[in-house]
C-alpha cells in the first residue's frame, strides 16, 4: 500500500479544498493509504474526517504557504509517518519539509493562474524560480493549461509537470418542489430568468462587470435576476454597485452557503467573469453536471472549460458590453440554451468528474513509486 500525506494550509473552505475533498472521495483505499495534515481549526476537518480519513494537525501553518516553524513539525510528523508520497497544496513549507526529510516522492498542485510578474520571467529570477521548484518537487500536477504556462514561464521544467483538470462530484439534480423553495427564499417567480455567478467576492472574480451588465438587461426585462454567491471584500462594494445602478431588487447577494447546488438549480445561465485568477472552475464544472449552459471570460482555464457555442459562450475580459451581449442572447434564445444545457452535461461526465481527475491523480502516484524502485 502507498502511504500519502496531503498538506493543506487553508482554515477555510476554498478550491483547493473543495478539490482535496473530491480526490478524498474516489481513492483507491485497498491502494492508498491517504492522512491529510491540516493547520489547527480547519474547517476542512470535518470534512475529511466524515470520509474516514484521519487528519493530523498542526500548530503552525494557519493560512500561510512558508512558516519556519511549521516545517519543523513538519519534519517530526514526516519521522513519525514515513510517507511514501507527500503532496502539498500551496505549502512552501511542506515542500521544504518533504526535502529536508529526503521523502523521495514530493508532488505540489498548482492551483492558480494569473499573470506572473517579469521578475519571475526573466533573467534571474526566472533561473531561480525555476531552480528552487524543479529541486524541491518530483512531479507537478497543474490544474489547468493556464496553470501549466505559469509554472514553464516562469522556469519550471515542463517533463515534471502534468496537467489534471479539475473534476467534481455532479451535483444533484432538485425536484420542482426542492427549485421552489429556493426561488421563494430568494424572492424569485417562476418565470424570472436567472443568472448566477459562484465566486469569492474579490476584484479579479469581475463582479463589477457581471453587474454593469446586468443593469443594461434589466432595462430591456425586468424579470432578469442576477445571483451573486459567495463573500468577500468587496461585498460591501459591489451591493453599492448595485444600488447606485438602481438594481438593488434584481440583484441577489446570497452571502456563504453550504448548499450551493440548489442555486445553482435555479439558474438558467451560470457565469464566470474572473481576470485575475482562474484555472479549471469547480462552480463552472458543477454547473454542467446540472445541466447549465455558461458564459466565461476568455481568461486562464476558461476557454478549455467552455467550447464556445456549444457548452455556453466566451467573451472578452473585463468588458461588460461584451457581457451583456452574451447574457442578452442566452436570454433571448431558449432553443439554443436547452441545446448547450444537454451539451454542458455531455462535457461533464466526459472531461471533468472527479472520478475521472482522481484517477489520473492515481497514476502519477504509481509512477512515482515505479521510478524509486527503478534507481
Amino acid at each position: 500500500m502507498i502511504k500519502v500525506l496531503h498538506i493543506l494550509t487553508d482554515t477555510n473552505i476554498g478550491g483547493a479544498g473543495t478539490l482535496l475533498v473530491n480526490y478524498l472521495k474516489n481513492f483507491d483505499r485497498e491502494k492508498f493509504l491517504i492522512k491529510v495534515i491540516l493547520p489547527k481549526g480547519s474547517l476542512m476537518k470535518p470534512r475529511v474526517e466524515a470520509l474516514g480519513y484521519e487528519v493530523i494537525e498542526t500548530n503552525n501553518l494557519a493560512d500561510k504557504s512558508m512558516d519556519i516553524k511549521g516545517i519543523f513539525e513538519l519534519m517530526k510528523i514526516f519521522k513519525k509517518e514515513k510517507p511514501d508520497i507527500v503532496h502539498t497544496h500551496s505549502s512552501m513549507s511542506g515542500k521544504i519539509a518533504a526535502f529536508l526529510k529526503r521523502v523521495k516522492s514530493r508532488i505540489y498542485t498548482r492551483h492558480c493562474a494569473y499573470d506572473p510578474p517579469k521578475l519571475l520571467t526573466t533573467f534571474p529570477g526566472k533561473q531561480i524560480n525555476g531552480f528552487v521548484n524543479n529541486t524541491l518537487s518530483t512531479h507537478i500536477v497543474a490544474v489547468a493549461n493556464a496553470a501549466k504556462d505559469n509554472l514553464t514561464d516562469t522556469g519550471v521544467n515542463e517533463k515534471k509537470i502534468t496537467v489534471i483538470i479539475n473534476g467534481v462530484e455532479p451535483l444533484a439534480f432538485a425536484t420542482e418542489e426542492e427549485k421552489a423553495g429556493t426561488r421563494k427564499k430568494y424572492g424569485i417567480e417562476k418565470d424570472d430568468i436567472v443568472f448566477g455567478i459562484v465566486a469569492r467576492l474579490e476584484a479579479v472574480k469581475g463582479h463589477k462587470y457581471y453587474i454593469e451588465a446586468a443593469s443594461e438587461i434589466v432595462k430591456e426585462n425586468e424579470k432578469a435576476k442576477f445571483l451573486i454567491i459567495g463573500t468577500g471584500s468587496e461585498e460591501e462594494n459591489l451591493k453599492q454597485q448595485a444600488k447606485e445602478l438602481g438594481i438593488e431588487d434584481n440583484v441577489i447577494f446570497t452571502g456563504f452557503i453550504t448548499d450551493v447546488a440548489a442555486v445553482i438549480n435555479i439558474m438558467d445561465i451560470n457565469v464566470n467573469c474572473s481576470y485575475g485568477t482562474e484555472t479549471s472552475s469547480l462552480a463552472l464544472s458543477e454547473g454542467m453536471s446540472l445541466k447549465k449552459p455558461a458564459i466565461a471570460s476568455i481568461y486562464g482555464g476558461n476557454p478549455y472549460m467552455v467550447t464556445h457555442g456549444e457548452n455556453g459562450l466566451l467573451c472578452e475580459k473585463q468588458n461588460s458590453k461584451a457581457l451583456y451581449e452574451a447574457m442578452k442572447l442566452l436570454m433571448d434564445n431558449e432553443k439554443m440554451r436547452e441545446e448547450m444545457s444537454e451539451t454542458a452535461f455531455e462535457h461533464y461526465k466526459n472531461k471533468f468528474t472527479a472520478e475521472k481527475m482522481t484517477k489520473q491523480l492515481e497514476k502519477i502516484y504509481e509512477a512515482e513509486m515505479l521510478k524509486r524502485k527503478g534507481k
